[in-house]
């Protein structure tokens, strides 16, 4: 069984697909780490709608048709499990 990593990712408006920005090997890095890039696109950026998860997935493994382990949105505040994609 290999290791699972945490890909970080947010989506603006009109995006269909998750922007991947980041990866961690603990949730709670990949959590801080969505939480500071949603900081960094309001503040910074000035998006007016974007949301900013986690994704789990499986080293080793290609996700070409398969979904990730688990999904979460991280900001706004909004737990997602399943892939919306």
């Amino acid at each position: 069984m290999s290791p699972d990593v945490y890909l970080i990712w947010f989506r603006d408006v009109g995006d269909k697909q998750d922007n991947i920005v980041g990866v961690a090997y603990r949730w709670e890095h990949a959590k801080t780490m969505a939480e500071n890039l949603y900081s960094i696109q309001k503040g910074i950026d000035k998006k007016k709608v974007v949301s900013t998860g986690v994704s789990l997935f499986e080293c080793g493994d290609l996700y070409t048709r398969k979904q990730p382990k688990s999904r979460w949105q991280v900001l706004p505040i909004m737990a997602i499990n399943a892939p919306s994609w």
